[in-house]
């Protein structure tokens, strides 16, 4: 059983999209487990909104590139198109930040939003 976590965020309708990523989730990943959400400032000056943010872990049988499509699968449901960021619109991003004991985004890790949110995670 491979363990990831996940870093969702959103800084278009939300709170719909946020509802919708974990309906998507939880349809193809079971148990998942939500942290806390934190509305955070965008790094980057383009971003036109703030952005909501959520940490998930996940345990599934599926490997990692199998499970990066699935997470690329829910992002074009929910609405997600390439040229939105330029927009500064991120209708939904779930980066898959840690898998089993590696760090994917090492940068990421240490961003205050995910280490602010982490405790807050049920494991």
């Amino acid at each position: 059983m491979n363990k990831a976590l996940l870093c969702i965020g959103t800084n278009e309708d939300t709170e719909t999209n946020l509802r919708l990523c974990h309906q998507l989730l939880n349809s193809s990943f079971g148990g998942i487990s939500y942290s806390d959400t934190s509305v955070t400032t965008p790094y980057g000056a383009h971003y036109k909104n703030d952005f909501l943010n959520q940490l998930a872990v996940i345990y599934t049988d599926q490997d990692k590139e199998e499970v990066r499509l699935k997470l690329k699968s829910i992002e074009r449901q929910i609405g997600r198109e390439s040229h939105d960021k330029e927009k500064g619109i991120v209708k939904i991003d779930i980066d898959l930040v840690i898998w089993n004991d590696e760090v994917l985004k090492p940068a990421d890790i240490s961003r205050s939003y995910i280490v602010d949110l982490l405790p807050s995670l049920k494991k």
